[in-house]
């Protein structure tokens, strides 16, 4: 019998398994909502510690990985802990000098950090550089040990690493949105020249990652690079990107999968031309369809993906397997790894995560 590992290398590289394997994409907020309660804390302080003792999310997203029966799962470099204040449904960053608030957490859209005083957008490509500097140091060998150990705590798991943002995501964060849509038209030359900074900062930080032998490295946009730009400026300014990335890697082990949720609909063959092996989240909220992926570009890539989030957060056990049913139908046999069509929402309950899964792991989709 294939492990669970066994099962998503198979599936990525679409060979013959003997069922469709299942990586929900469940992260932090989700778990520690399934948890908190049993645990006798409120989410919010759940939260609060997980930021505090990032170590926390890591143990958080494997014990629901396994509780559940998921074969895989993403784990990440652990970010730097944070001093919070919580105030109410608030939860404040601290500065550790002075004891002041410097921001807030960002605890209905995502769990990242809202500065009160963001790093002005860079001008220049040296700034861009001195920038992305400081993240590649971020990845310290300490930071990359721990993810080893969490790593080798599940020895029969698929686990999947993103090194870090690439393309429009990260351009926006060094720019401004605003500025970045703008760039697009006025300065192309430069956002071509951050482009390549982007890819040489994310191909040395994901060979820091290889060494905590990870199965796969996610890379991918939000929304961004499908519904917040032309299929003409992704492949202007996003496909050579994501190309070289993936061509750094051909001749290594590890398996890529690009993410780009929202309306990737017109960019899904510029998505299988990436050199990447899956394609997700195949977001239906963003009109996307597991049988029209499957049509254009499953013979050439894996898809993983599909299920519906707002069917995952306000529907019930029986709907979400009825719809992951479909989408199992739809992507499978082989080549297609069930999983929500975005990241699992941080309020889908235990019974509705565990309907997603057994549908794949006791093969339901059959019946």
């Amino acid at each position: 019998m294939m492990t669970s590992r066994e099962l998503m290398r198979a599936a990525f590289r679409r060979q013959p398994a003997e069922r469709i394997p299942t990586m929900p994409q469940t992260l932090r907020d989700t778990a520690v909502h399934i948890y908190s309660q049993a645990d006798g804390i409120d989410w919010i302080d759940g939260i609060k510690h997980c930021l505090e003792q990032p170590k926390l999310s890591t143990e958080y997203v494997i014990r629901l990985s396994r509780d559940t029966g998921c074969d895989g799962l993403r784990l990440h470099v652990r970010p730097d802990p944070l001093l919070l204040r919580r105030s109410g449904d608030d939860l404040f960053v601290l500065d550790r000098q002075s004891g002041n608030a410097i921001g807030r957490v960002d605890l209905h859209g995502g769990g990242g950090i809202i500065l009160d005083h963001p790093q002005p957008p860079i001008e220049t490509v040296d700034e861009a550089r001195a920038r992305l500097e400081q993240e590649v140091a971020s990845f310290s060998d300490e930071k990359i040990d721990y993810l080893r150990q969490a790593r080798d705590s599940v020895p029969d798991l698929f686990v999947a690493t993103p090194p870090g943002g690439i393309t429009m995501n990260t351009y926006t964060l060094l720019r401004g949105r605003t500025q970045a849509m703008t760039d697009l038209y006025d300065r192309p030359d430069f956002v071509h020249a951050v482009m390549d900074l982007q890819v040489a900062a994310m191909i040395r930080k994901a060979e820091k990652v290889l060494k905590a032998g990870v199965d796969a490295f996610y890379i991918g946009d939000p929304a961004a690079s499908a519904s917040l730009i032309s299929p003409k400026h992704f492949e202007q300014f996003c496909l050579p990107a994501y190309q070289a990335f993936c061509r750094h890697f051909k001749s290594s082990d590890v398996l890529i999968y690009i993410h780009v949720c929202g309306n990737s609909v017109p960019l899904l063959e510029m998505l299988a031309e990436t050199g990447a092996h899956c394609v997700e989240p195949l977001d239906p909220l963003g009109g996307v369809s597991v049988a029209d992926a499957k049509r254009r570009i499953g013979q050439r890539v894996a898809l993983m993906g599909g299920v519906n989030t707002l069917t995952l957060a306000q529907g019930t056990a029986d709907e979400v397997k009825a719809e992951a049913m479909q989408k199992c139908r739809e992507g499978g046999p082989g080549g297609y790894i069930l999983a929500a069509g975005d990241m699992v929402p941080p309020r889908t309950s235990r019974a509705n995560l565990q309907a997603m899964v057994d549908v794949a792991r006791y093969s339901q989709w059959r019946a």
